[in-house]
């Protein structure tokens, strides 16, 4: 997620409305027109017939709310390989294709903490050290340490509640002038709102630009080159920190979405946005066919040293009702999938990985609010058909 937890706890309930049987934890799609279906040719083997007539049909009822196109992408070894796009890619009626780019918000979480865990696995960075000691003035800045920072336990305020951000951000996306400086002084101005370090795991997408901070002064490089580094260090091509506010070529549009289904057209386009806004909470951009590929590498520990590997998925709980869901070191356990969900103005995904089948499952929806995760639903409807016990209950 980008402007996370009232969208987080609805996440949740789509997820254990999801496992308790119901087919969908929105209201009735209205119907969608106009709409074409593009498919790019699977991996052999093939899912079965009846199990992609079962996606097809979900994948076009989720084709409401704003969202006018969706890639479906899941990867079995056991079971066989699919990868489709449903619907049209803007409101024109351009077909979705499944090499098309897109904002891939809080899954850009899991790069930054990938380049964090590189320079502590290279010896330059410590888990323990204090922020403060690059970062001056944030309320209990001496107390909160890296690890803090990277498990959502730091307890900084959240800079995407304030109020006045929310209504500039959702009036204007592109943000013209905006800097990561911005998000410091929202935080630095509620210190009232801030928590002790280290005594509970909660979605903050501040700590996730500090860590940006600290990537920086390390490094000496942006956190745009240095997160481009990891990218490339993955073979992931088309995986990248955006140049301005819009997105490489081939893309789909985004469109500001309701969560209830209920949005009229005409849908407001959000396509163009700021990627300084999120900045190393959720700036990246890439396509569904990258993310598969990067999926098994997140939820393996691909590229860091295997003690720092598994210091990563030491995981804390961000509920403690319905469905399971745990936080790491910039990573996600949903149930028993590793990996992490992302939504921003105009897009949102799921990119997960059963490590117990060495399965992936990724959907991006090309509509979001940046508060709820719309992609989840469809997620969830195809985890349900594929690997029924794999989302437990606390």
């Amino acid at each position: 997620m980008f402007r996370a937890l009232p969208g987080a706890a609805l996440t949740v309930a789509c997820l254990t409305a999801l496992a308790l049987g119901l087919t969908s934890c929105t209201s009735s799609p209205s119907p969608t027109t106009g709409t074409t279906t593009s498919a790019t040719t699977p991996a052999a083997p093939a899912l079965p017939t009846d199990v992609v007539a079962q996606i097809d049909r979900d994948a076009q009822a989720s084709l409401t709310g704003g969202i006018t196109g969706t890639v479906v992408s899941i990867v079995d070894p056991a079971r066989g390989s699919f990868l489709k796009a449903y619907g049209t890619a803007d409101t024109a009626g351009t077909p979705m294709t499944s090499d098309m780019h897109y904002r891939i918000a809080s899954v850009s979480k899991t790069f930054t903490a990938d380049a964090v865990l590189q320079l502590v696995g290279q010896g330059r960075l410590s888990l323990d050290a204090p922020l403060a000691q690059f970062v001056p003035d944030i309320p209990n800045g001496n107390a909160i340490t890296v690890r803090d920072l990277l498990g959502m336990r730091g307890g900084v305020y959240d800079f995407t509640a304030d109020a006045d951000f929310d209504r500039r951000y959702e009036a204007d996306p592109t943000l013209p002038g905006w800097t990561p400086q911005d998000v410091l002084a929202i935080v630095r101005a509620n210190p009232g709102k801030a928590k002790p370090p280290n005594t509970t795991t909660v979605y903050s997408n501040s700590e996730y630009v500090l860590l940006g901070q600290i990537l920086e002064k390390v490094t000496g490089r942006t956190a745009a080159e240095t997160l481009d580094g990891v990218a490339g260090s993955l073979g992931l091509a088309q995986t990248s920190w955006p140049t301005g506010d819009a997105l490489p070529t081939p893309f789909t549009r985004g469109y500001l979405s309701t969560v209830d289904g209920t949005t009229p057209p005409p849908y407001r386009d959000g396509t163009l946005s700021n990627p300084l806004v999120p900045d190393t909470a959720g700036a990246l951009v890439s396509t569904v066919p990258d993310m598969t590929r990067y999926a098994a590498q997140l939820a393996t520990g691909a590229g860091l040293p295997p003690a720092i590997a598994a210091q990563r998925q030491a995981w804390t709980p961000l509920t403690t009702t319905g469905v399971r869901v745990q936080y790491g070191l910039g990573i996600t356990q949903l149930g028993d999938w590793v990996g992490h969900d992302g939504s921003i103005i105009g897009y949102s995904d799921m990119v997960f990985y059963l490590p117990s089948a060495q399965a992936t499952v990724v959907v991006m929806v090309n509509a979001a609010d940046g508060n709820a995760v719309p992609s989840q639903a469809l997620w969830g409807q195809i985890v349900k058909l594929l690997y029924p016990t794999s989302l437990p209950s606390w």
